[in-house]
């Protein structure tokens, strides 16, 4: 007795899978159901539940292997079960979609700017990064070190005439301050 591809196609798709016959009928050939609402999808789905369950189980009781492939296992059934997955079928055909066109961008950059360059490169890009940042902290740092240098010679002004012994000494000791301002002003570069 020959096996019905319809019955069998149909208790994959409708019964096992739960995909909605709409998205079913974008496809009309068996070839092109295989190819677009299992393994597309299927390649997908284990790639993430791979990541997911490496990630969970690291996390949780570290590198055992034989948990990460348990709770891989028991994730595609139950999306399997849930009837996630016949939802999740058009953004696996569009992730997928996505990951050839940045993987062809990708390849052709790598013809262009070699990867072994590119380390060497993103070396240059991080140093010059570095050397911004430094620019602009420096400039951060010399712009509050002159308002408080302008702050110290305003309270310098009030005690400059006085000549009662504490009040030469809080203008002496904002005159160190100064000094050390002016020093670090210069240190900086300012």
């Amino acid at each position: 007795m020959p096996i019905d591809i319809s019955n069998l196609s149909d208790l994959i798709f409708r019964e096992i899978l739960k995909i909605n016959p709409s998205i079913i009928a974008k496809y009309i050939t068996i070839q092109d159901q295989v190819l677009y609402l299992i393994l597309i999808p299927h390649v997908l789905l284990f790639l993430f539940l791979f990541a997911f369950s490496r990630g969970i189980v690291a996390r949780v009781v570290g590198a055992h292997r034989g948990l990460q492939y348990l709770t891989g296992l028991v994730a595609y059934i139950y999306v399997i079960y849930a009837g996630w997955y016949g939802s999740l079928i058009p953004f696996f055909i569009g992730w997928l979609s996505i990951a050839l066109i940045l993987g062809l961008f990708l390849f052709f950059i790598s013809i262009i700017w070699h990867p072994a360059a590119a380390a060497s490169g993103g070396r240059l890009v991080g140093a010059i990064a570095k050397s911004a940042a430094q620019k602009v902290g420096k400039s951060r740092e010399i712009e509050k070190l002159t308002k408080e240098l302008e702050y110290v010679e305003s309270q310098m002004r009030k005690y400059e005439n006085k000549t009662d012994d504490a009040s030469r000494t809080i203008y002496n000791q904002y005159e160190e301050r100064r000094k050390a301002l002016i020093d670090k002003i210069e240190e900086l570069g300012g």
